[in-house]
């Protein structure tokens, strides 16, 4: 099975990490969640979901398993919400890709020394939490800084600097057989009405994820590089890309 084939991220017609939420779906007809009374069954499982992720919401069984399976956690744990259209900070996309990693293969991560990522001007404001994966990211080249060598770790992720992280972190797992991927069609990227606003450092990445399917323009017939990722849609990554490694 290619990385192609797995990574199908909705239905007919549907945007792939829009903008706008209600333009995205689940990927496969089987993620349609029940509703059983007190839980909801998701894929099978039986499970009580975030109060706010309603179980007919597209991304219900991407929370569902992004939890399940630790690769993120509730945004607010005092009233167990999982955020779903709260965009994401980088820090927070390195700690998921991190998770994953992990899950999928600990030498993966076994080896981030942490050295030159504390050379980076704004390396205190790494949260606590985030060091681990931010030095893996950092390490792996997945994370890099800016010209003023600083992480910006709060920051939130563009749809663009999202296609180039997951770009080198799919390579990653390439480089160590863990998946498959083809190369990107570049002549697809001058077919959006916004191709002039995805940056020249972007445009081989987001390439290579329209390419594997990883991500598509909006209905629109444009691609709004500069557009923040949501928790729901980095959750409906971390499923597919999943699934592609048969958990």
């Amino acid at each position: 099975m290619t990385f192609k084939q797995v990574l199908s991220f909705f239905l007919t017609g549907a945007t792939v990490l829009s903008m706008s939420a209600t333009a995205l779906a689940a990927d496969t007809a089987s993620d349609v969640a029940e509703d059983t009374g007190a839980n909801t069954v998701v894929d099978g499982l039986e499970t009580a979901l975030p109060a706010d992720v309603a179980d007919t919401a597209w991304y219900a069984p991407a929370v569902h398993y992004v939890l399940e399976q630790g690769l993120m956690d509730l945004a607010a744990p005092v009233d167990a919400g999982f955020w779903p259209l709260h965009a994401v900070s980088r820090q927070a996309v390195a700690d998921a890709l991190y998770r994953d990693a992990k899950n999928r293969d600990e030498k993966l991560t076994a080896g981030a020394a942490g050295m030159g990522i504390r050379e980076m001007a704004d390396y205190a404001d790494i949260g606590q939490d985030y060091y681990p994966a931010m030095t893996f990211c950092f390490d792996a080249g997945i994370l890099t800084g800016d010209d003023e060598k600083r992480l910006r770790p709060g920051k939130t992720v563009s749809r663009e600097e999202f296609a180039v992280m997951l770009t080198r972190y799919l390579g990653l797992l390439e480089e160590n057989g863990l998946t498959e991927t083809v190369p990107g069609d570049g002549m697809a990227v001058q077919e959006f009405t916004d191709a002039s606003q995805i940056s020249d450092w972007a445009a081989d990445s987001v390439a290579f994820c329209l390419k594997n399917g990883l991500m598509n323009g909006n209905t629109d017939g444009s691609f709004a590089p500069q557009g923040n990722v949501l928790r729901a849609e980095l959750a409906q990554v971390l499923r597919n890309i999943a699934s592609d490694a048969g958990r």
